[in-house]
C-alpha cells in the first residue's frame, strides 16, 4: 500500500516508521518541502520516501498530521479525494495547547467536510506518541480506538493496522466516535493492551 503522511513532526514521524515495518510504500511530506526533510533520511527505513504535500495527498491513503488549524488549508489542495481514505491524527488546540472550538461538529467532521469526498477515519490521537507505533512491553497488542462514517472504510483501515500489532476497536461515527477520541473526550492521552485471552 502507498501511504501519504502530511507533517514531518513527532507524530508523523513515528507513524511513517510504523506503518514502513508493514512493507508499505511512505511517502512522507511537510509544509517545507522535501529537501527539508533530507538531513533526516538516516532516521527512516529505505520504503520512507521524502515527498512535496502535494505527492503525498495523492496516495491512497492519506495520514493528516498537521496542526488542527492548518488541516482545512491542507487538505483543500485537492478538489476531490475520490473516495480515498484521510487518516484524522489531529487533535483540536493551538500551538499553545488552548483548545480549540469546533461545535456543533466534532475536529474530525471539520476535517472531513474539509477533505471533499473522501472517506475520514479518525485514528491514533489519542495515543502519546511514544505508542503510536504499537509496541507493547509483553504479551498482547497495542489498542487502537478509530471511528469513522463508511462501513467499508473502517473494515480497510483495521486491516491496515492488525498487522503492525493493533488491535483496532471501532467507537462507531465521526459524531460520536469522534467526541469521545477528541480532546475532553475522555479517551484523549490514554494507552491499552488487549491481552490475549
Amino acid at each position: 500500500m502507498e501511504i501519504g503522511i502530511v507533517g514531518a513532526g513527532t507524530v508523523g514521524s513515528v507513524l511513517a516508521k510504523t506503518f514502513a515495518r508493514g512493507d508499505h510504500q511512505v511517502k512522507l511530506s511537510r509544509h517545507s518541502g522535501a529537501a527539508s526533510l533530507a538531513p533526516r533520511r538516516a532516521e527512516f527505513p529505505a520504503n520512507v520516501a521524502f515527498v512535496e504535500v502535494a505527492a503525498a495527498l495523492q496516495q491512497p491513503v492519506v495520514i493528516l498530521a498537521v496542526p488542527f488549524e492548518q488541516a482545512p488549508t491542507v487538505l483543500g489542495q485537492v478538489a476531490d479525494y475520490d473516495q480515498r481514505i484521510v487518516i484524522d491524527a489531529t487533535n483540536q488546540f493551538t500551538a499553545d495547547f488552548k483548545k480549540i472550538k469546533t461545535a456543533p461538529f466534532t475536529g474530525s467532521e471539520v476535517v472531513a467536510r474539509a477533505a471533499n469526498n473522501a472517506r475520514v477515519i479518525k485514528a491514533f490521537n489519542t495515543l502519546p506518541p511514544e505508542f503510536m507505533d504499537g509496541h507493547v512491553d509483553g504479551p498482547g497488542k497495542r489498542v487502537l480506538f478509530y471511528a469513522g462514517d463508511d462501513v467499508a472504510a473502517k473494515k480497510e483501515f483495521a486491516a491496515l493496522v492488525r498487522p503492525l500489532n493493533f488491535r483496532p476497536v471501532n467507537l462507531g461515527k465521526l459524531r460520536h466516535g469522534g467526541s469521545v477520541m477528541q480532546v475532553g473526550g475522555g479517551l484523549g492521552n490514554t494507552h491499552f493492551v488487549q491481552i490475549d485471552e
